[in-house]
């Protein structure tokens, strides 16, 4: 095959003059070598162009690039716009814990809400105590519910029970006709594993756990199959939903969970591998028993069914999460073989833990991978499976992933993650591909996004191919083709963006990606005045709308300040009275153990 462009010319545009051609390198790098780390995308860290600014942390995180840490917190300090957000965010990921002045000190003088997102996702990350501390104080003084409902899920990161019942409380003041609020529970849910389970239960519309309990939990049963409840504990709790007896059925949910995680855990000899499922069941353990020791609370859920039905979701999920757990335990063993890890996968809710994905990456079990997905292609099995399928990039996986694509809908998750890991196969599976779309076992919806990333000839002969001889609503992918011509890099696309960019000048980004071609093979286009023109005046409206967006929050940030000094007292400051026990302190009871492994998550 006629190969256009090889990995060191991406990593040589990396470096190009033109914001457009270093964007276009980047994307090859990230999409089609997905598996091989580049140290020179650290160039990239306060490049000029805002986008690039804010993917190379990220990418060096994601690679666990520690060794840039640095160079990203000096960025975090003197970036601009969406820069320091995303720093912070990398920061996070890397665990760099020479950050936490850095990220403190931001606290005292925010000055966009992006950053301080990322500055709380830095702050749940990191162990040290000043920052689970600025958390809490965090939750106790937010109004805005988007930064309350951030601060909370980073702060049960830190999974310390004693900071369930402040996040309660500030949930059940906080009640408020706003849907904004509703997001507090997915919050509370997120960090303990149980944020799709909770996904599941409201975003659909057809759920509601107290008019029909029955069908709900069914429902949420048959699309997480790795789940099984006791049929006699079904019937109860759906007896118990039906006739309104929501703090039996809460009690009831939290004696259950409790035999299974003290059966889960021996409490003389537990593993260091298991102590963070340890902690997450703790946690949730601890927000159940909260949960059905609130009676004041289920008294007025019997006014209030809105509330009642969102905290049954909430413990409902909650449940669904201790019990997939189980899955995880004998994978994580330091010696567990394929068989342990692939029942692990099969049974996965929708977040793998990252040392099994480690584990069956470098063992890299190619056929019992293709035989691990259903027919169905429905469960989060699947979704890890084609993913890790990408990760690992062999040759023989593509067959599989085809039929994933013919299989599976565009909206679904494992349809978007079939086309990323056959762009991350490695290169001895192009032909393959190749073949697979010239031989029309893909549409065009499926190909133009797999041959956006295939740097052949022979890839834009067949993009041009579909383009002129497939759907008659060619509208349809008319953006997908523009940045599949693009993404190729052949010459003769510059000619073919030409006549399209003639015929359609309101369509911005067909006039990047004509800029984008001539670059890269330095030719000099007639358009290109007009394109500089119209990006300088798309970028300034964009500037613009951004400067009112911001006027607008500032008068809204300080409106509900005002209002709530004048409505409420001020709120009083998490303060402690005692010196905290760290978790690998000795426990104060005498035991000889640590305290994380003794008395900890007791109630």
């Amino acid at each position: 095959m006629n190969k256009l462009w090889n990995y060191e010319d991406y990593v040589n545009h990396l470096s190009h003059e033109s914001m457009l051609v270093r964007r276009w390198a980047f994307n090859a790098l990230e999409n089609r070598f997905a598996n091989r780390y580049e140290d020179r995308v650290a160039s990239l860290l306060n490049d000029e162009n805002e986008y690039l600014a804010c993917v190379a942390p990220k990418y060096l995180a994601l690679h666990e690039a520690v060794w840039h840490a640095p160079a990203i917190l000096e960025s975090f300090r003197s970036g601009q716009g969406n820069v320091p957000g995303n720093c912070a965010g990398a920061l996070a990921k890397m665990k760099y814990e020479p950050a936490v002045d850095a990220m403190l000190q931001y606290l005292e003088n925010p000055r966009s809400v992006e950053t301080l997102l990322g500055v709380f996702d830095y702050l749940g990350s990191s162990r040290d105590e000043k920052c689970h501390d600025a958390l809490r104080f965090e939750v106790v003084h937010a109004n805005d519910p988007l930064l309350l409902g951030a601060a909370i899920g980073d702060l049960l990161h830190h999974r310390n029970p004693e900071d369930l019942d402040p996040v309660l409380e500030k949930y059940f003041a906080s009640q408020n006709p706003d849907s904004r609020y509703d997001m507090l529970l997915r919050n509370i849910a997120s960090p303990l594993g149980a944020g799709a389970y909770f996904t599941d239960l409201t975003d659909s519309g057809r759920n509601n756990l107290l008019e029909k309990p029955d069908e709900a939990i069914n429902r949420l049963l048959s699309s997480n199959t790795q789940i099984e409840i006791d049929k006699n504990l079904l019937e109860s709790m759906v007896e118990s939903l039906q006739k309104g007896r929501c703090e039996d059925f809460a009690t009831m949910i939290a004696s259950d969970s409790n035999k299974i995680v003290n059966a889960r855990y021996p409490q003389n000899d537990r593993p260091d591998y298991l102590d963070e499922f340890h902690d997450q069941d703790a946690m949730c353990m601890a927000l159940l028993e909260d949960l059905s020791r609130r009676s004041a609370i289920w008294k007025q859920v019997k006014n209030n069914k809105e509330l009642g039905t969102k905290l049954a979701n909430l413990i409902v999920s909650v449940y669904f999460a201790v019990k997939e757990r189980e899955a995880y335990l004998r994978a994580s063993h330091p010696e567990a073989g394929v068989e342990e890890l692939l029942f692990a996968l099969r049974n996965t809710g929708s977040v793998l833990p990252m040392p099994i994905r480690k584990k069956i990456r470098k063992l890299a079990p190619i056929s019992e991978l293709k035989a691990n997905l259903t027919e169905d292609l429905a469960t989060w099995g699947d979704i890890w499976t084609v993913r890790l399928m990408g990760q690992i990039g062999d040759r023989d996986f593509v067959p599989d992933l085809v039929y994933v694509l013919q299989n599976s809908d565009g909206i679904d998750y494992i349809y978007s993650d079939a086309i990323a890991s056959l762009n991350a196969l490695d290169e001895s599976a192009d032909e393959d591909i190749l073949a697979a779309i010239e031989n029309k076992d893909l549409g065009e919806c499926q190909s133009f996004p797999i041959l956006e990333h295939m740097p052949y000839a022979e890839a834009y002969d067949l993009a041009v191919r579909f383009w002129e001889g497939g759907s008659d609503d060619k509208m349809h992918f008319y953006e997908m083709y523009v940045f599949c011509l693009k993404g190729i890099g052949d010459k003769r696309g510059i000619a073919t963006l030409q006549n399209m960019y003639a015929n359609d000048t309101d369509a911005e980004y067909v006039g990047d990606c004509l800029e984008c071609l001539g670059k890269i093979h330095n030719i000099s286009i007639p358009e290109s005045a007009e394109i500089e023109k119209k990006r300088k005046e798309h970028l300034e409206m964009q500037r613009d709308r951004q400067r009112r967006l911001n006027e607008l929050a500032e008068k809204s940030r300080l409106k509900k300040e005002h209002d709530a000094v004048e409505n409420r007292e001020a709120p009083v400051p998490f303060k402690r009275n005692t010196k905290k026990v760290g978790r690998n302190d000795p426990c104060p009871c005498g035991s000889g153990k640590k305290y994380k492994k003794c008395c900890l998550n007791k109630r």
